[in-house]
């Protein structure tokens, strides 16, 4: 004799797996090669502060495959917020490449300091290379989304809008 309890609560599900779709047709695009063969690491060292948040780009690694930009980022804690957000920054460059830019982050570390201060180090990675030729590239953080992480989903919490933005003077050979 079964006993109901050790029944299963949810009702059976089948699932179809709808293979009418080629794969040929829509290939997933490749992924970006990772930056490994370092041309030169540019100092930059310049602090840009909208809306009272405070974003340092410290440095551009540059390397033939694409570039790591690290910024670190300051900005006071709300009161409302008990746990600490993630922050999530939207990038864009300029000047524009041929192939559109993508951009991800490689790592990061951070959170709570001294009486309500946030600090952030993050390292972000940008795909392809911008023009070597070029005398200038800019990178602007157009906003910066505060995401908790939990249970595999992400929740945005709050939202700061710049842009800040970083122009670097690159060294002509």
């Amino acid at each position: 004799m079964r006993l109901p309890f050790f029944r299963s609560r949810s009702p059976r599900r089948e699932y179809l797996v709808r293979r009418d779709i080629d794969a040929a047709d829509h290939p997933a695009p490749p992924p970006p090669l990772q930056p490994r063969e370092l041309v030169d690491v540019i100092g930059v060292g310049r602090t840009e502060t909208v809306g009272g948040v405070g974003v340092t780009l410290l440095s551009l690694e540059r390397y033939r495959e694409g570039h790591v930009a690290l910024f670190r980022m300051f900005r006071h804690r709300k009161r409302s917020e008990r746990d600490l957000p993630m922050p999530h920054f939207e990038l864009a460059v300029s000047p524009e490449s041929s192939t559109p830019y993508r951009f991800w982050m490689m790592g990061g570390t951070g959170g709570g300091g001294v009486e309500g201060e946030m600090e952030y180090r993050q390292a972000y990675a940008i795909a392809p290379a911008p023009p070597i030729d070029g005398s200038e590239v800019v990178i602007e953080v157009r906003e910066i989304s505060w995401e908790r992480l939990g249970h595999g989903t992400r929740k945005v919490v709050s939202v700061d809008s710049g842009p800040w933005r970083f122009s670097i003077r690159l060294a002509t050979a």
